[in-house]
């Protein structure tokens, strides 16, 4: 059954659909199951009722769930036992040295909270939880010799705690895919991709953005990028804020003096409100090819910056042949800001 319906029918319970043996679907943009899904009521429903003009499709967390499903009985991270994983019971961190590795329905919210540290390739974290708690444990890092981590179907709290810079962080290579989760209350940013020079990529769709920059004295992010080279794509998320201190989805890999690198990337769907600086924000001089900004509703009235900050850091006016703002519509007034004159060398969209 589609999401959009199970909503019409004001459902109030949470129904968990399970596929072969157990493994997690979720729903794309359109609310369409795929493969099997938790219908589970949304997080925010009515997040966008008072808005005149709204995304056509189905939006995370508020026309369908996002992050752990409700209802489904996980494990004690403590219990883990399988192949290229170690677990140390005493600083509550699982350590991932395998390659093929996938953690699937542990609560790592248990014992003061948990760390998953993946020094593996092709991790894959779903189904699970995790709340930074009295431990101070980062929830999910994956060091300079992992690559390829990917985080669906998962709730990762931040607590507002100061003791954690990112509740992901990549240090690796490849790509970083996480999807349909919901990460919310980070003391600092959300998803940082620090890769020291080794080329990445991130994949942030599906998901439920709240809150960033929550610790007292924070400089929060959505997204923060560090160095490169990097290709970012960035779709059909929500995001909301109310208090902190934060940016939205930031691709700046500039470092002091040291130049970062966008190779390209795409910021595009998206549903953002809420009171941050500017909801995107991309170093124009970095890019490499192109760099489109498309397509996202967004709601300006709490922002100092609105959807970009402009200038060098990136939005419609800017003087780069590199970036391109096409049909992004203000939820208040349904203005369609994109880029006055597009360079004559490239099509529109």
């Amino acid at each position: 059954m589609r999401s959009d319906r199970i909503i019409a029918l004001g459902l109030t319970m949470s129904i968990w659909l399970a596929v072969g043996s157990g493994a997690a679907g979720s729903l794309d943009a359109r609310g369409v199951e795929v493969g099997g899904t938790c219908l589970c009521p949304p997080q925010h429903p009515s997040l966008l009722q008072a808005y005149r003009y709204r995304p056509t499709w189905q939006v995370a967390g508020v026309d369908y769930h996002v992050g752990v499903p409700d209802g489904l009985a996980l494990k004690d991270p403590a219990t883990i036992s399988m192949a290229g994983v170690t677990v140390n019971k005493s600083t509550h961190v699982v350590t991932v040295t395998g390659s093929n590795v996938t953690l699937d329905g542990y609560d790592f919210s248990l014992a003061g909270g948990w760390a998953v540290v993946i020094s593996g390739s092709n991790t894959t974290v779903t189904n699970s939880n995790f709340l930074v708690g009295s431990n101070g444990n980062p929830p999910i890092l994956g060091t300079s010799s992992s690559s390829n981590i990917t985080v669906t179907n998962s709730t990762i709290d931040g607590n507002n705690s100061a003791a954690v810079g990112g509740l992901i962080e990549m240090r690796g290579s490849g790509t970083l895919t996480v999807d349909h989760s919901w990460l919310k209350n980070a003391g600092g940013d959300m998803i940082q991709m620090h890769t020291s020079g080794q080329a990445a990529s991130a994949v942030i769709q599906y998901n439920l953005i709240q809150n960033a920059g929550m610790a007292p004295g924070a400089h929060g992010d959505y997204t923060e990028f560090i160095d490169g080279p990097y290709t970012a794509t960035i779709m059909y998320n929500t995001t909301t804020q109310k208090g902190g201190a934060t940016q939205g989805f930031m691709v700046e890999p500039d470092m002091g003096s040291n130049a970062g690198v966008i190779t390209s990337g795409e910021i595009g769907n998206n549903t953002m409100t809420g009171s941050v600086n500017a909801f995107t924000a991309i170093t124009v001089a970095d890019i490499v090819n192109s760099f489109t900004v498309h397509d996202n509703y967004f709601d300006p009235s709490q922002t100092s910056s609105g959807l970009a900050f402009g200038g060098v850091r990136g939005g419609p006016n800017d003087n780069s042949t590199k970036s391109f703002y096409e049909n992004n519509i203000n939820m208040l007034t349904g203005q369609v800001v994109r880029k006055a004159v597009l360079p004559k060398s490239v099509t529109s969209r």
